[in-house]
């Protein structure tokens, strides 16, 4: 009887152990084998706004990017010939966050997207660059999955964004919660002026999208001093924990009826 519960329970922890995260949605900006949008190369004149894209699909998994003021994401600019004030770009990629996945490693530009600060206006000090405050939008579904983790490489220059914060909704965007902040720095998990090489950016696991159908996770940029300084983004990844399977709560409930029978074999 010991062997038998023993082998149950064995079988029940190997598939807890397969309830690992994985990936439920991913942006690459480059593989469109499974129907994602790849970033192009930013024209120096012509119709930069029908060139560059304001939704781009998910590479891997299921899900999209709204920059283009659907899904509660700001309407970012982009001008209809040349780049000026352009709010939008590409840029050179990274490998980084790639190690384990589909992901693209390669770095080739275009290979990333680029957030920008866009048109400045008022006098100095108190210069505004139009793009601070504005919003983008990832929506996809966690039905089945819980525990979500939010991992990506990610680049600023000296006069980029200083803060990336990170908030989601499970009421379909009546109200946000924070996630966490990605701020400039020059340590380890901070906004640096460079991919580094070893430095994956990650904010908190939580909970609160578990089971959401209709997920949303919005990221706000700020901090911008200069109308091309800029952020660029690579390799986002959506990780989450896929719900018990049904198999496994068989395994745990017979595991859990054998072991009230012997006990009470015992007692008897």
């Amino acid at each position: 009887m010991k062997k038998t519960i023993l082998a149950i329970l064995t079988a029940a922890v190997t598939v807890a152990s397969s309830q690992a995260q994985i990936l439920v949605a991913g942006w690459d900006f480059q593989t469109t084998s499974n129907g994602g949008t790849a970033v192009v190369a930013a024209p120096t004149s012509g119709t930069v706004a029908n060139t560059i894209s304001k939704v781009y699909v998910a590479n891997f998994g299921s899900g999209s990017l709204y920059m283009d003021g659907s899904n509660f994401s700001s309407n970012w600019f982009l001008p209809v010939n040349g780049t000026t004030n352009a709010e939008l770009s590409t840029a050179t990629g990274t490998a980084v966050n790639t190690t384990g996945t589909s992901l693209s490693s390669v770095t080739t530009s275009p290979a990333a997207l680029s957030f920008l600060g866009g048109a400045q206006s008022g006098t100095t000090p108190n210069l505004v660059y139009a793009a601070n405050g504005k919003s983008a939008v990832f929506k996809f579904s966690m039905a089945g999955y819980s525990n979500l983790s939010i991992s990506l490489a990610a680049q600023r220059t000296n006069t980029g964004f200083t803060t990336q914060l990170w908030e989601y909704s499970a009421n379909g965007g009546s109200s946000w919660s924070s996630i966490g902040s990605l701020l400039s720095g020059a340590t380890a998990g901070t906004l640096t002026t460079s991919f580094a090489s070893s430095d994956v950016l990650s904010l908190p696991t939580f909970s609160g999208l578990d089971g959401v159908s209709d997920a949303l996770v919005r990221v706000t940029f700020t901090g911008a001093t200069g109308a091309s300084g800029n952020n660029r983004v690579d390799n986002i990844r959506f990780n989450a924990v896929p719900e018990p399977s049904s198999s496994m709560l068989m395994v745990l409930g017979a595991a859990g009826l054998i072991s009230i029978r012997a006990f009470r074999r015992k007692q008897s």
